[in-house]
C-alpha cells in the first residue's frame, strides 16, 4: 500500500510532505530517469536505462532501457518489454530525432563509445537500437549525453562527455534518426568532464553553450558555441571558461536554473559522494562566480541533483539524490541564491537518483527516484499545503 512521508519542520519556508507510491521494478541498476510524454496523452512518463556505473560489474538482467507510462495520477506501468542495449547502459535522453512527432530515446553506455538511437513506433513501443560511435579512442568512459540543436538547422544533435579523453563529442542529427560527427570534434573540455552536461545559451548570443563540471580539475567548465556545431577549444575562436571552485573538491554534476531570479541561468554543482553543493552565479554574459559563503550542506552524500520549484513560491529549490543511503535531500530556495536548511526524505530504497515532474496534474512538481541497488522506480507525490 502507498505510504505517506511527513517531513520534520524547517524554520522557513513551510516544509513539504510527500506521498510515496508503490515501487515499480525495472531491473538492476536503474540510473537517473528521463521524463517525457512518450504516448502523447499529456502526462509525463518515465524512461530509464539500467546498467552499471564505475566499479560495478554488468548484470545479465540489466543493460536495457525501459519506458513506464503514467496513468495521469502518477501510477506507472510498463506496456512493452525493455529494449536490450549494451551491458553498461548508463543513461538516456529524449527527443524527436526523426521528426515524426513522436519522442525517441538516445542512450549512452558507461564503458563504450557506442550510443544507441531507439525510434518510437506508431504502436507506442521503442524500436530496436541503432548504434553510432562517439569516438575512436582507446579508453571509453562516458557519463552524460544530451540532445539539442547546436547548429541551427532545426534538427536535434547529440553531445556526450568523453571523460578519459578530456573532451566533448558532438554528433549532428540528420532529422531522420542518424548522426554524423561535427567538424573537428571531439572538443577539449579540460581534465575530467563528467555528469550533468547542460546545453543552453549562457551569454545571450543566440548560440547554445555547454556547461559541465571538471571533477579532477575542481572547476566549472563552459564551452561557448558558434552556432555551427563547433565549440571553443584551446585552439578555438572564443574563450573556453574554466572557473575553479573553493571550499570543496571534485564537483560531480551540474544543473542549470535561475537561482537568484535575475533572469540569467545559474549553476548548482554537487560534490562527489559528499553532502555538499556549490552555487555558481551567472553575470549575464556567461561568466560564473561562486556565491558568497561556504558550500551548501546537504543531508545526504550525493552524486546528482536537479533544480525545481517544489513549493510553487517562485524560487528554485535544490533536490539531490542520495549515495550509499536510502533517502534524498531538498533545500528550499529563498530566491536570492540562499536556501533554507536541508531536509532528508526517506524512500526505503538504496541510492536514489532524482528527477522532477508534475506526475498527477495538480500543478505541483513531484519527485521520481530511480533506486540503483533496489532496481525500482518510486514516485513521491508532493502534497499541497492547503
Amino acid at each position: 500500500m502507498p505510504i505517506t512521508l511527513a517531513l520534520a519542520a524547517v524554520a522557513s519556508p513551510t516544509p513539504i510532505a510527500f506521498h510515496a507510491l508503490d515501487p515499480i521494478p525495472v531491473g538492476p541498476m536503474p540510473t537517473r530517469p528521463a521524463i517525457a510524454d512518450m504516448d502523447g496523452d499529456g502526462d509525463p512518463d518515465v524512461v530509464v536505462a539500467c546498467g552499471p556505473c564505475c566499479g560495478r560489474d554488468p548484470d545479465p538482467r540489466s543493460g536495457h532501457v525501459q519506458v513506464l507510462y503514467n496513468d495521469g495520477h502518477g501510477v506507472l506501468s510498463a506496456r512493452h518489454p525493455p529494449v536490450k542495449l549494451l551491458d553498461t547502459a548508463l543513461g538516456v535522453a529524449i527527443g524527436d530525432v526523426n521528426e515524426d512527432g513522436r519522442p525517441d530515446a538516445v542512450c549512452f553506455h558507461h564503458s563504450s563509445y557506442e550510443f544507441a538511437v531507439l525510434l518510437m513506433g506508431s504502436d507506442g513501443a521503442l524500436g530496436r537500437p541503432r548504434f553510432f560511435s562517439l569516438h575512436k579512442g582507446d579508453s571509453a568512459h562516458v557519463h552524460s549525453l544530451a540532445l539539442a540543436d547546436v547548429n541551427h538547422d532545426g534538427r536535434l544533435d547529440a553531445l556526450a562527455t568523453l571523460v578519459d579523453d578530456h573532451a566533448i563529442a558532438v554528433h549532428l542529427g540528420d532529422g531522420a534518426g542518424a548522426f554524423t560527427p561535427a567538424l573537428a570534434q571531439p572538443y577539449f573540455a579540460h581534465r575530467h568532464p563528467y555528469a550533468g552536461l547542460n546545453i543552453l545559451d549562457l551569454n545571450h548570443d543566440d548560440n547554445p553553450d555547454l556547461l559541465l563540471t571538471d571533477v579532477r580539475g575542481n572547476a566549472l567548465t563552459i564551452l561557448h558555441g558558434s552556432g555551427t556545431g563547433m565549440f571553443a577549444t584551446s585552439r578555438g575562436f572564443t574563450l573556453n571558461a574554466h572557473t575553479p571552485i573553493t571550499g570543496a573538491q571534485r564537483p560531480n554534476a551540474a544543473a542549470l536554473g535561475d537561482i537568484d531570479n535575475d533572469g540569467d541561468p545559474d549553476a548548482a554543482l554537487v560534490i562527489e559522494e559528499a553532502p555538499l553543493a556549490v552555487i555558481m552565479l551567472n553575470d549575464g554574459h556567461g561568466e560564473f562566480t561562486q556565491a558568497p559563503g561556504p558550500p551548501l550542506q546537504l543531508s545526504v552524500p550525493t552524486s546528482g541533483l536537479t533544480l525545481a520549484d517544489l513549493n510553487a513560491d517562485g524560487a528554485l529549490d535544490l533536490v539531490s539524490g542520495g549515495t550509499a543511503c536510502r533517502s534524498f535531500c531538498y533545500r528550499l530556495g529563498l530566491g536570492d541564491a540562499t536556501f533554507a536548511p536541508p531536509v532528508e526524505v526517506p524512500v526505503h530504497a538504496d541510492d536514489p537518483a532524482v528527477a522532477i515532474a508534475d506526475m498527477n496534474a495538480d500543478g505541483l512538481p513531484d519527485v521520481i527516484t530511480a533506486n540503483y541497488d533496489s532496481g525500482t522506480i518510486v514516485v513521491l507525490l508532493t502534497q499541497s499545503a492547503d
